[in-house]
């Protein structure tokens, strides 16, 4: 997939659908309109939100690299909790993978999902 560079972009919101797939709406420094789709959303935790909500970046990790401290964050176990091992172990079982969302203001954000598709979004209501 290949990813603009939303580095002094906008994460502009998001919303879950019925299928429960989530939508990240996200604006790139020039203006770029894009949806981000993560699908098999199996744990998400978003914090910081604000108006702005300005992206330093976003880092994706495959189910190898995915951590303990991000199966801590998005479980909400304590720092060093063999709960949080498990979790990992069953992540890395599912091939799962991580999207984290780093701020130079506002949202943080951290997605444990499946699979994702990045779709330019139109705005214009005459297309």
């Amino acid at each position: 997939m290949n990813i603009p560079n939303f580095h002094d972009g906008r994460f502009d919101g998001f919303w879950i659908s019925a299928d429960e797939a989530v939508h990240l709406f996200l604006r790139t420094q020039g203006g770029e309109r894009f949806t981000l789709v993560l699908r098999g959303v199996q744990r998400l935790s978003l914090s910081e939100i604000r108006e702005g909500n300005i992206i330093f970046d976003l880092v994706f990790r495959d189910a190898e690299r995915l951590t303990i401290s991000d199966m801590e964050e998005l479980y909400r176990v304590d720092t060093g909790s063999p709960k949080a091992a498990g979790f990992l172990q069953e992540a890395r079982e599912k091939g799962l993978h991580v999207l984290e969302i780093n701020p130079s203001y506002g949202a943080l954000a951290l997605f444990l999902f499946q699979t994702s598709e990045i779709r330019e979004t139109n705005l214009d209501p005459n297309s």
